[in-house]
């Protein structure tokens, strides 16, 4: 589907899917003026953060997430749709540090309608960390800070090099912080992470070793802090393994979410600016649902 399509077919999209998820969300929405804290749902990695972003702060002791996430990349040049179906599973573990593991399932079109050559497969697993070891004293404007470990299995032998997958493994280490300012009835979350992501690294053909920066803005906009707008902004530099997507690349997100003490329902688009000669820039639709057991 060309990227005009998409546009001109988003605000439908959005309309619809927040109207599969407010039956879900309705019996909490109705009491939401009795929350006292932002709910932190988990992004698509199945950290706690925004869409792409991951923030300092964790889930409490306990507690499982489960999330569900759509995200579908289209371009003209070379001309593609790649869609993934992540999904994950997160837990609180300390008061801070919490455990995600995640999968997907990608399905990649290539060429002009009516001449596709379709490939699925199934994406690779991630088992992640977090550990705020520098967490934000209550009613302090000084970030909390966090370390971010991964690492990354693939469900199959070999990569086919038309996404990110890992041949034989992979992994990411980086720092979070963050801080959430609060006054009067207003709050303005403020999150970054930078992490060095490897794959292969034992195989001279393969190996890639390059660097995630991504930083984003939350701004509650209704009265109960249930209703609220982001914007992301990412970066992936040094990156040498050429996949359908391309290499380096820069992006920025806008977003909207509806959280409940329990659910969470966002939704954002994404425009990506390529870094390499012959790839256009393509846009990028995101959905994500998690739910806290």
């Amino acid at each position: 589907m060309r990227i005009e399509l998409i546009i001109k077919k988003l605000p439908t999209f959005i309309i619809l899917f927040y109207l599969c998820g407010l039956p879900i969300l309705w019996p909490t929405v109705a009491v939401a003026e009795e929350l006292e804290i932002v709910n932190r749902p988990v992004n698509t990695s199945g950290l706690t953060g925004l869409l792409i972003t991951s923030s300092p702060f964790t889930l409490t002791p306990g507690t499982v997430e489960i999330g569900a996430s759509i995200q579908s990349e289209n371009s003209i040049r070379p001309d593609f749709t790649i869609t993934e179906y992540p999904f994950s599973a997160t837990v609180g573990i300390t008061n801070s540090s919490e455990l995600a593991f995640k999968s997907s399932y990608v399905t990649i079109s290539e060429g002009p309608t009516g001449s596709n050559v379709i490939t699925r497969k199934t994406g690779d697993i991630e088992l992640s960390y977090k550990w705020t070891f520098l967490p934000q004293p209550e009613a302090s404007k000084r970030p909390a800070v966090a370390l971010i470990v991964t690492g990354i299995m693939p469900t199959e032998n070999n990569s086919d090099m038309k996404t990110n997958s890992v041949s034989h493994w992979g992994m990411r280490i980086g720092m979070s912080v963050g801080t959430e300012i609060n006054w009067k009835e207003y709050m303005l979350g403020i999150y970054a992470d930078g992490q060095m992501a490897g794959q292969d690294l034992t195989n001279n053909k393969l190996k890639d070793l390059y660097g995630i920066i991504n930083g984003g803005l939350l701004f509650p906009i209704s009265k109960y802090k249930n209703l609220q707008m982001l914007i992301e902004y990412s970066l992936i530099t040094q990156k040498d393994m050429m996949t359908l997507s391309g290499r380096d690349y820069t992006a920025l997100t806008y977003g909207l979410r509806l959280v409940t003490e329990q659910f969470n329902l966002t939704i954002g688009t994404q425009s990506m600016h390529k870094h390499i000669e012959g790839y256009d820039n393509s846009s990028r639709v995101i959905g994500l649902m998690s739910a806290k057991f």
